[in-house]
């Protein structure tokens, strides 16, 4: 089967990157000057960090490499403050500081935190977007690529596990229209993370085909990207402010790696050389065209790139089976089972990708930036 991520070949398929949030200019909650919080020993770094970070959102020509940067610096200054965080507000004579994020989106709406639980559970999930944009943005026609774009997706997934559970733990609600950003709920969380670790291993099995892996192998993975895909329908149908887009595209890439791991199965059957198993191989074939029209309505409605790789992966199946059946007709007379009588492929035995533990994405960026900072100084 040739490979469409080999350079020369079609666009890989386009992946999903999450929701943006937006950080605000933060503010004092009575409405006063918030020169008393500039000034504060502990509450000056974080003032002037969210700043830099506020800036980087509203400037157009920022790298989206400069904006997660700024983010992992925000969340490390957020936990620095946060064992003195009550202390600092009362020595400034307020009650709260604000912090405000807005929703993307032409109707977007303001909310205003001053739990810094809550505001780390935000901070998190931007950083989850941030990840997910690169991984979408990757060029992952070359494995170094396709590697890139899987390790930014389990970052990402680490990231909204870390703003979901920070997130339950807060201690106050928004102001502004609804208790919460939108899509910063458990369950649209839950279905995020769902998805963009489905993304992960579609990477990983960019990486099988692209790497000549056998065909069985591959078959795997491919069976296990679909079922993940099935998956992230059932989170998304449950959660709340969930694009019907995105639950199209879910449908249409768990059809077509469904029937990328029939077409494969039945090559490998096929490879045998004997006529054991071409009845299963053409069964196999006809029940990968059967996804792909079971979702033919979803197919016609995602990205370029997706119905692109669908056609292709639909005449490579017509063609297999074509070549299937004459030689069943001619040399081996093998019985074709039903659809019904094939046992389910098996997908993975074990887990390939992972959420990334947030405390470890900090801590490189802190190393990094160190690093950065003495060669500066030394130059």
């Amino acid at each position: 089967m040739q490979s469409p991520f080999r350079r020369g070949a079609a666009a890989p398929m386009t992946m999903l990157s999450l929701p943006v949030k937006t950080p605000m200019a933060f503010m004092s909650c009575e409405n006063q000057s918030t020169t008393a919080f500039e000034k504060d020993v502990d509450l000056g770094p974080l003032v002037r960090c969210r700043h830099l970070l506020v800036l980087s959102y509203s400037d157009k020509k920022t790298a989206p490499s400069v904006r997660g940067e700024r983010l992992r610096a925000y969340l490390r200054e957020l936990d620095v403050v946060a064992p003195r965080f009550d202390a600092a507000i009362a020595r400034t004579g307020r009650k709260h500081i604000c912090l405000a994020w807005r929703d993307a989106g032409p109707f977007s709406l303001r909310r205003t935190y001053t739990s810094l639980s809550n505001e780390r559970a935000a901070a998190l999930f931007a950083m989850a977007v941030e990840e997910s944009r690169a991984a979408a943005e990757e060029d992952r026609r070359e494995p170094d690529g396709i590697r890139r774009a899987c390790a930014a997706l389990c970052d990402a997934a680490g990231f909204l596990r870390a703003s979901a559970s920070e997130g339950s733990s807060g201690g106050d609600k928004a102001s502004g229209s609804g208790d919460r950003l939108k899509h910063v709920s458990g369950a649209c969380m839950a279905a995020f993370e769902v998805l963009v670790l489905a993304q992960a291993l579609e990477c990983y099995f960019e990486l099988a085909v692209a790497g000549g892996k056998p065909l069985a192998l591959c078959a795997k993975v491919a069976q296990q990207v679909g079922l993940d895909y099935d998956r992230v329908q059932g989170y998304m149908a449950t959660a709340p402010d969930m694009d019907k887009a995105w639950m199209v595209h879910a449908q249409a890439k768990a059809a077509y790696f469904r029937g990328d791991a029939c077409l494969r199965s039945a090559r490998v059957l096929r490879e045998k050389g004997d006529g054991d198993g071409v009845g299963e191989a053409i069964a196999r074939l006809r029940q990968g065209l059967e996804s792909l029209d079971v979702a033919k309505g979803a197919l016609w409605k995602v990205a370029g790139p997706v119905r692109d790789a669908t056609k292709r992966l639909r005449k490579e199946i017509e063609t297999d089976l074509a070549a299937a059946e004459r030689d069943n007709c001619r040399i081996y007379y093998a019985r074709v089972p039903s659809a019904a009588a094939l046992a389910e492929l098996p997908g993975l035995p074990q887990l390939l990708v992972r959420p990334t533990a947030v405390e470890k994405i900090l801590r490189q960026g802190a190393e990094t930036d160190a690093s950065a900072a003495g060669e500066q100084k030394a130059s």
